[in-house]
């Protein structure tokens, strides 16, 4: 169990109680913050990301009981543990029954201490991984808003579910197109901090001249026209998730600044001697070989060991093509307007697009059915629809000649459907756009049997 990204807030109005909970915290691995009181915690859990709240019951002002109702019904996905001495034990069983999920009794013994965090923590990891398994249930395409059931999709649905329960930085890997950005979409709505900021930064689309401002935020009259103090969308997040898209874009004196950021979890905007505490999620991507980059000193070896704690790389849509029936039918639903005029996608044309290369990856296969259903004038997208690089394979194909029979792309998008759908011929049709009459006919046509199945998979 890592403990190291969970933090908890100390509220107790005795210094020397505060300072034996965070030895014991800190012995165990977790990050802590304290207040003197409750009035202090709140300022505290407006400012930042907390996952526990250790209080006491008695203290002056507002005391812990009223502490714990504010965080159950503001702070959502912060857990409360009660301190209190052995006569108030009422009072801890009401604050249970008020939704903390212990209470812990002065003095205590540390080992029983330990425990009860321990416990604490494991069942937020299950809360989180349940959560993330719910959402994965949800949708019939894939996972979160990405679709496709392909091996190497699952590899990254289950790299996802168990990046997302924890605060460590993602680097996403993977050529234009792919979907980084829905990867990291899909860990922050998976996370417990899913109610904070998702704050989307493209570091090859900033001039070079107002990118160091847009990241770490300037104050007044640091420059010229800076006339009034701007926070960084470092800084913005606020214990959400920052999303760092093509990094390697980013000038290499502000990827020296960023580690800096990123190791003391704090920013410091531009002529300013005050550190902002920066709490937020870092997840980062780029297109480039990354080591590549690093040999010729366009991206800092530091910076990629501190990004690289968990990698996912994403697939191009050539090696999961067993997906492309699922994709054209989710872009068709997505896109074909109010109207709904267009109910499939024939037989042919989807052979096509199965057997195109698809250099832009999955991007390029949206803005395709986006155009074919733009272009086309019936219920159906044929192949007319598509356009002539579709058609022609403009560049190196996948494999064989660069145009394949008709009869033999079609063949093969049969089986590749058939194959995303585990054999089902029904699944299959609905993939492919036809009925269930065609594709009887068609298997019989082309003599395809489970032997035949077998042999592409």
């Amino acid at each position: 169990m890592q403990l190291g990204d969970q933090t908890v807030l100390v509220v107790d109005d005795e210094p020397s109680a505060r300072d034996l909970c965070r030895k014991i915290l800190k012995v165990q691995g977790f990050r802590v913050e304290e207040a003197e009181s409750a009035a202090r915690a709140l300022e505290i859990l407006e400012r930042s990301l907390i996952d526990i709240v250790l209080t006491d019951v008695c203290m002056p002002g507002m005391d812990g009981m009223e502490l714990l109702k504010i965080v159950k019904s503001r702070f959502v996905g912060t857990d409360t543990v009660i301190m209190t001495g052995f006569g108030s034990i009422p009072a801890a069983v009401e604050a249970m029954k008020l939704g903390a999920y212990d209470y812990i009794t002065k003095p205590f013994k540390v080992d029983d201490f330990r425990r009860v965090f321990e416990r604490l923590v494991a069942l937020r990891d299950l809360a989180a991984e349940n959560r993330s398994l719910r959402e994965q249930l949800k949708t019939r395409h894939g996972y979160a808003n990405l679709v496709g059931t392909a091996p190497k999709m699952q590899k990254v649905y289950r790299t996802i579910l168990k990046a997302s329960a924890k605060r460590h930085p993602v680097l996403i890997l993977g050529e234009s197109g792919t979907g980084k950005e829905l990867v990291a979409r899909a860990i922050h709505a998976s996370s417990p901090w899913r109610d904070r900021p998702f704050v989307p930064v493209d570091c090859g689309a900033l001039a070079p001249t107002l990118i160091e401002s847009e990241l770490f935020g300037h104050v007044r009259g640091a420059f010229t026209g800076a006339t009034q103090n701007r926070q960084g969308l470092l800084a913005s997040a606020r214990g959400g998730t920052v999303f760092l898209d093509e990094i390697a874009e980013l000038p290499v004196e502000l990827q020296a600044k960023l580690l800096r950021a990123l190791q003391e979890r704090e920013v410091k905007p531009i002529g300013s001697n005050e550190r902002t505490p920066m709490d937020a999620r870092i997840i980062a991507a780029t297109n480039q070989d990354i080591e590549a980059a690093i040999k010729r000193g366009s991206v800092r070896k530091d910076l990629y060991f501190r990004l690289n704690v968990v990698s996912i790389k994403m697939p191009p849509l050539r090696e999961r093509k067993s997906d492309i029936a699922a994709l054209v039918r989710y872009f068709v639903e997505r896109h074909q307007g109010e109207e709904g005029r267009v109910a499939e996608v024939s037989s042919e044309a989807m052979a096509r697009l199965m057997n195109y290369n698809w250099p832009g990856n999955v991007r390029e296969l949206e803005n395709c059915i986006q155009r074919a259903l733009v272009l086309g004038a019936g219920p159906v997208i044929q192949t007319k629809d598509l356009p002539s690089n579709v058609l022609y394979q403009v560049g190196p194909p996948t494999e064989g000649p660069e145009i394949s029979p008709l009869e033999e792309m079609e063949r093969r998008a049969i089986l590749e459907a058939l194959r995303a759908a585990g054999g089902d011929r029904l699944r299959a049709a609905k993939m492919l756009g036809i009925g269930k009459t065609t594709i009887y006919r068609k298997l019989k046509e082309y003599r395809l049997g489970d032997e035949d199945l077998a042999k592409s998979a």
